[in-house]
């Protein structure tokens, strides 16, 4: 039996037959994101604490949160329920604390 590799999605011998699966995936693929990604890099980073998120990710999921009209706790929790979301978002899903996700919301959910 294998090992699943954080970050691995699905399952697939190859990606020649990928279509894409939700309209949140052919927005992406329309959207020029390296214009974007040159302006929300320059953000800086706190140089303490946890190891920050990619700024890109952080502002397609800012998006997300205005075109669904989510809050930022619905936001996290639509991120970790929806798959179009991750993927939008370029992120995979993994278990809290295997990802390094805030372990905080973790002992939250154990309680």
């Amino acid at each position: 039996m294998g090992c699943r590799r954080i970050g691995q999605e699905t399952f697939s011998f190859s990606a020649a037959g990928y279509r894409p699966r939700s309209s949140l995936d052919e927005l992406s693929n329309l959207i020029d994101w390296t214009a974007i990604e040159c302006h929300v890099s320059s953000i800086p980073c706190a140089a303490k604490g946890e190891p920050a998120w990619p700024p890109l990710a952080l502002f397609k999921a800012m998006l997300l949160a205005v075109w669904y009209d989510l809050s930022d706790v619905k936001l996290a929790g639509a991120l970790d329920d929806r798959a179009s979301f991750r993927r939008f978002c370029g992120w995979r899903r993994c278990r809290y604390g295997a990802c390094g996700t805030n372990r905080r919301h973790a002992r939250q959910r154990q309680r």
